[in-house]
């Protein structure tokens, strides 16, 4: 093999297109605002992991508050917005309401 073509290896090994994927999920995030708050999901610590299967990303989310009326409209937000950056079918799964700091925190 050539240098070149491991080189190449490196670059798309599957951890590293995750975390590519995540970064650009996570970054592509900062522009979904919680309406009341104006702040971003990411900015309020609403997002709590981002999980990747061969077939589709799931992000996993907590709400400002249990029955958040601007709830839906935020899932849906997160889903697209995520789905254009990583390039692939994205599933919002919303946690029960109990705080615990982001994996990238501890």
């Amino acid at each position: 093999m050539t240098e070149e073509k491991v080189s190449e290896e490196k670059k798309t090994t599957p951890v590293v297109a995750e975390a590519e994927k995540q970064e650009k999920i996570l970054n592509a995030l900062q522009s979904v605002l919680d309406p009341e708050i104006g702040l971003s999901v990411i900015d309020l610590d609403l997002i709590r992991e981002v999980v990747f299967t061969p077939e589709e990303a799931e992000i996993k989310m907590v709400l400002t508050t249990p029955f958040c009326p601007y709830g839906p409209m935020l899932i849906n937000q997160i889903q697209s917005v995520s789905e254009t950056a990583a390039e692939m079918p994205v599933k919002v799964t919303v946690l029960p309401d109990r705080w615990e700091a982001p994996p990238w925190l501890r």
